[in-house]
Parts: C-alpha cells; structure tokens; sequence
C-alpha cells in the first residue's frame, strides 16, 4: 500500500471548500471596479462638457459670436458681442491715450548703489491717490546706507502706491531713475515731490524730472474728423460706444484722413465653432452613457450600469433641456436637434438664418438667464460636487461594497487555514497507519 502526500491532499480538500465563495467574491469585486470605473468615464465625459458650456456662457462669452471688419486696418480693433446688431459705422482716430512717463536725472555716475538721503519724505501722487514715503524705512538689508535700487523697491511694494512703476533704466554706461504710471489718460499724471532730505540736488532732481511720456487721453470721433461726434476716453478702448461692440484704439490717423468704415455682422465661422464643441462634447458624453448602460443582447456585452437609474436620469434631464422651447422658440426651430441616435446635430442653413434674423433673440435662447446654458448647468452641477456630488457618493458607495467583500474573502482565508489545517491532520495520521500497516504486511512477506 503506498502512502499519500498530506499537504497536497490538504491543500486540494481545502481549496475545494473556499472555491466556489472565492469565484463569487471575485466576481462581486470585478463588478463593483467595473462600476466604479464605469462612473469615472462617465463623470469625466459630463465635466467635458460642462466645461464646454461654461466657456460659452461666461460674462462675456456666448454660442453666437459676432464680428466686425474694417476698411483699413492697423488703427482699430473690435469687441463684438452676441447682442450686437449689423450695421456699417464710421470711425476717425484722432489721438491714441498715453500713459505718463518721467526720468529723474540724479548726476552721472548713478547705479542702482547709489546712496540716496536716508530721512525725509517722498511724496507720489496720481489721480488723487498719493504714496507718502518716509525714507528713513526702506533701508531693507539694514546696513546704514539707503540705496537708489531700496527707492525702487520700496516705492512698487508699497501698498499705497497710486499706480505708478518705479524702474532703474540703464543705457550708454548711466543709469537712471524713471517713475511711469500703468493706466494712461490726463487724469493718471504722476507728479513727485522730495522734501526733509538735506540734500537739495536730490530734491531738485525730482522736482525738475523731465517727461518721457505725455499723457494723453484717446479721442475719436464717430463720423467724419470735426463734423462727426468727437469722444474723449483715458483708456484706448471705449465700451460699448456702438451697442455691443467696444472699440480699441491703436494708431491714430493724419488728419484731413477718411474715417474708417467699420461693418459689424454675424461671424459664421466662430459661431460654428462654438457650435462644433457643443455637439462634440454632449455626443461624446452620451456615447460614454450609452457603451457602459447597453442592455446587451447575444452578439453585445451587457453594460456595467444597464438598468442604473442614476445615469438614466442624468441623460433624461440633460436631453430633455435640449427639446424645450426657450422664450416662444423651440430649440429645433434655429437647428439644434437630437437625432433618432440620442446624438445632437446642427443644421447650420436653419442656424445661420436665425442668426441673421435676430442674433439677439437668439443669443437670449441659449446665454440669458435660466435659459439652455443655465439650465445645464444648475443640472449637471449636483452631480459633480468634489465633496457631495452624485457621482462621489454613488463610487464611494460602490467602494464601501468592495470593502465588505474584502472582509468576506478575508473571512474566507481563515476558513481555508482551518480547514486545511483539519485536513492536513487527518491525513498525517493516515498516513503514519498507512505505513505501519506496510511495515505490519513485511513481517508476513517470503
């Protein structure tokens, strides 16, 4: 009679008792991570496109894009929004705005270590904001000399300051002192006072500082130079000077010039374009509902989230806001439809002739208030909030899931250990009466 091997005996009893759970464990495991990543593709598709909305639904952005053309270029640039209406305008740029730029020569020799009056009073002031620097203060490295470079830096930290750039410019060997101010127009003059410093070159330095830069405000006229209406402007771009449309200036013209004509109108491509990544986005999030939500068949896998009435619901509200009618006009009148695919499509002869017809009515149906964009998202955002979101709780739940089947396989691998434990005992001592029986059947043996 031959012996047995124990452990394999053991190991092969004990799997067989624990394999069936551990299948069925593994399995709720493999479905739950499915799930799970499931729910990942499909919340990343929805922030896509959320985002796609929002880019078209800020301050100043809208599906409708408006353009604007100009019989000359170089001089003026256009801001067109969604409400502005066509039309042909005339534009003479007379004068540019400048900002105020001035140097302040303090002797040749000047570096950025020049030592500079350590007491006293600098005093800035522009558009009736005024910085009033002690100087005894900005001595930052502390080593009892106050340096030209401390000035600089002092004077654009400080938290007062008006609006001025202080700027040590060095050209041909020198080095010099230079205060401008950000914003331009006549009302942004930056003037300069030194006061208390017992030097008096370095107060007549400032006093006597010479303009690089006049301010000056823009000016332009609608119409014709001097028959037209002149207006004045501290900034190059005039908002909203012609409904919906701001203006930038950036080169003035000669006078006794021709105004330049200005035609505002729909841009058809931008607008596509916009269009483009709407039907983009929404099509490829309604592709991840569809791949992970099938019901299968005998030649298709079966969804990881067939039956979910979670992301049902969320595809059944985001097409739904598609097939509303917004203000008296349905969405499918101007040529955003969704097809008998579930996808969204765009007629763009139906769109551009909306366009064309009423850009404002149209721009309303989709940017005004509590209209498509909004509708969209106030519907998607509870289910993307990073701290509570439908999506976080639904794989937070499907997490916890998986923890409780780790605690069952664990469970499990103790019922393994016991079992083989038992078993391996059994058949030691069967095997040790095996070979005492073969010793027993020796003695008999010729």
């Amino acid at each position: 009679m031959s012996s047995i091997d124990p452990i394999s005996m053991a190991q092969n009893l004990a799997t067989y008792e624990v394999q069936p759970f551990q299948k069925r464990y593994q399995a709720q495991t493999d479905k739950f991570q499915g799930q799970i990543s499931a729910y990942g593709k499909i919340e990343s598709a929805l922030r896509t496109f959320r985002t796609a909305v929002e880019d078209m639904n800020g301050l100043n952005d809208s599906v409708v894009k408006n353009g604007a053309t100009f019989s000359q270029e170089g001089n003026i640039s256009a801001n067109v929004n969604a409400k502005a209406l066509a039309g042909e305008y005339q534009v003479f740029v007379e004068q540019v705005a400048t900002s105020h730029q001035m140097g302040i020569d303090l002797g040749a020799g000047t570096t950025a270590d020049t030592a500079i009056p350590a007491v006293g009073t600098m005093m800035i002031t522009m558009d009736g904001k005024t910085l009033n620097l002690d100087l005894a203060t900005i001595d930052t490295d502390s080593d009892g000399t106050t340096t030209l470079q401390e000035l600089t830096n002092a004077i654009n930290n400080d938290e007062n300051n008006p609006g001025v750039n202080a700027t040590l410019v060095r050209a041909n060997g020198e080095t010099h002192f230079m205060l401008a101010g950000k914003e331009t127009g006549v009302a942004n003059t930056v003037s300069v006072n030194v006061s208390g410093t017992g030097d008096a070159a370095f107060e007549t330095a400032f006093a006597s500082g010479t303009d690089i830069s006049t301010p000056k405000d823009a000016v332009i006229w609608l119409g014709a130079e001097g028959t037209g209406m002149k207006l004045t402007n501290a900034s190059n771009t005039f908002e909203g000077v012609i409904d919906g449309v701001d203006l930038t200036v950036t080169k003035a013209q000669t006078s006794g010039d021709q105004p330049i004509g200005i035609s505002v109108g729909a841009d058809k491509e931008a607008t596509k374009e916009q269009l483009n990544k709407l039907v983009e986005s929404y099509n490829a999030l309604m592709s991840e509902i569809d791949k992970y939500t099938k019901v299968g068949s005998e030649d298709e896998k079966r969804g990881v989230l067939a039956g979910d009435g979670t992301i049902r619901s969320l595809e059944n509200q985001i097409s739904t806001l598609f097939r509303k009618t917004y203000g008296d006009k349905s969405l499918y009148s101007v040529g955003v439809s969704i097809d008998r695919t579930g996808k969204l499509s765009i007629d763009n002869k139906k769109f551009e002739e909306a366009q064309a017809a009423d850009p404002a009515a149209l721009n309303e149906m989709f940017n005004g208030a509590d209209q498509l964009f909004d509708s969209l998202e106030a519907t998607v955002k509870p289910y993307l909030s990073f701290s509570d979101g439908v999506f976080k709780s639904r794989k937070d739940s499907l997490q916890q899931n998986i923890s409780r089947v780790d605690d069952k396989l664990a469970s499990l691998d103790r019922k393994y250990q016991m079992s083989y434990d038992r078993y391996l005992a059994q058949f030691t001592q069967m095997n040790q009466l095996m070979t005492q029986m073969n010793q027993t059947n020796g003695l008999f043996s010729i």
